[in-house]
């Protein structure tokens, strides 16, 4: 017994030597992240601390209006799983619409440089928001990350596989969470200067030992589960919903997901605008060899409540390559209309599906052939995509890494096409 209390006694000790002798460490891996309230912004980073048990690195956050005068403080918490990286979360509050907030994190003698972020504007005409999965850290996710880094959102939204700091992606059959920290600072230069949502993929898991941890722990979300969450963000309701757990109908997330989009749907005149994002997609045809094609499980199970409840756009990943359907519902288009800006689409009555795992892991060749019905564009290169959104339309594009052409774009409006007959329109 008196050995037993020894050993105790001893690690308690080694513990609080811990504590005392650990010192601070300098932040990396800014990013930020929404609640949904554009006056607030969440701010997130690392800190690459000695050992597991502890976080002795400050969590403050200095910000105003000129980089050089950090005049407002606000401080928040931090959590570690069974890694070195301390994830440090503080919540920026009372923001001014239109305006630009420069900001730096840490505490003592260790500070980051300075960054800055702009709030949406009060009632906007026009936001912008990003869109890619499957991104990892390869020279082509560096290249979209520069060519994300050149252009300008309000938001982006990551439709999982983010990282690939997995058992195959790390390259030595486990989980290497210092791929992790690799990747969170080659996107520090987009994700400290928009926030970013994220929504879980297979590579999320497959860490071992880690599974989810690294996904729960290193990213925030406004809900009370880290897998399937919902947020307003201006005039659209975002649904993120995790194609990697249960989502029969009669599970937790299917009887979550029903209540979220008939919520949203009866809030259409406050927000008109309802966008899904998961990373398995339910139309794909990129199926033969390397690729994986239709989640017919997934599809059979969700499908049919984004069709009830009138979801505009899906985003996912998955599948390595660009895709978008006509709006679709089981298989059936119900516009075959090109999409262009002469020929729109108005309240088509079913879901686009848009396919964006193209962002930086090796791309999937394997296009079936002949292409479905259902598959209005698609295309194997790398990139990454975004859409303008007012009240009553969406402009939607895939930009490539090669040369920052747009591969394919479309129009979507929420309105009857008499509403524009006379040739205007809201732009």
């Amino acid at each position: 017994m008196k050995k037993i209390l020894y050993g105790i006694l001893v690690f308690a000790i080694s513990i609080i030597m811990l504590n005392f002798s650990a010192e601070a460490a300098p932040p990396e891996q800014i990013h930020l992240a929404t609640n949904g309230i554009t006056s607030e912004m969440i701010i997130q980073w690392g800190t690459q601390e000695d050992t597991t048990l502890s976080c002795p690195s400050d969590t403050n956050v200095e910000y105003g209006l000129n980089s050089s005068e950090l005049i407002q403080t606000a401080t928040g918490e931090n959590e570690m799983y069974l890694w070195t990286t301390c994830i440090h979360t503080v919540t920026l509050t009372e923001l001014a619409p239109n305006t630009t907030y420069y900001y730096r994190v840490g505490g003592g003698n260790e500070w980051s440089d300075v960054f800055n972020f702009n709030t949406p504007e009060e009632n906007p005409e026009t936001i912008t928001i990003g869109a890619l999965a499957d991104h990892g850290t390869s020279s082509n996710a560096q290249e979209t990350t520069n060519n994300m880094a050149n252009d300008n959102f309000d938001l982006v939204i990551h439709a999982g596989d983010i990282s690939y700091a997995n058992n195959l992606g790390a390259g030595n059959g486990w989980g290497d969470n210092t791929v992790w920290d690799e990747y969170q600072n080659q996107i520090e230069i987009v994700a400290s200067k928009y926030p970013h949502m994220y929504a879980p993929g297979n590579h999320e898991e497959d860490d071992d030992p880690y599974g989810f941890d690294a996904y729960e722990t290193r990213f925030y979300n406004p809900g009370p589960n880290s897998f399937w969450y919902s947020f307003d963000y201006e005039f659209i309701h975002f649904v993120s919903v995790s194609s990697e757990h249960d989502y029969d109908p009669g599970s937790t997330q299917h009887n979550w997901l029903q209540g979220d989009l008939e919520n949203a749907n009866n809030n259409r005149e406050n927000v008109p605008w309802i966008v899904f994002f998961a990373h398995r997609p339910m139309y794909s045809s990129n199926g033969d060899g390397d690729g994986h094609g239709s989640e017919i499980e997934f599809r059979d199970a969700m499908e049919s409540l984004l069709f009830d409840y009138g979801v505009d756009l899906a985003i996912y990943g998955h599948d390595h390559h660009y895709e978008r359907t006509y709006p679709v519902f089981q298989e059936e288009v119900y516009s075959n209309n090109s999409g262009d800006m002469s020929n729109p689409y108005y309240s088509p009555g079913a879901t686009i599906h848009i396919v964006a795992g193209n962002s930086g892991r090796e791309v999937y060749d394997g296009l079936v052939e002949p292409q479905p019905e259902w598959s209005a564009y698609r295309e194997v290169s790398y990139g990454y995509t975004k859409f303008d959104a007012t009240k009553t339309s969406i402009n939607y594009k895939f930009i490539r890494n090669s040369d920052g052409s747009i591969g394919d774009e479309f129009w979507l409006f929420n309105t009857d096409s008499s509403d524009f007959a006379d040739g205007s329109s809201s732009e």
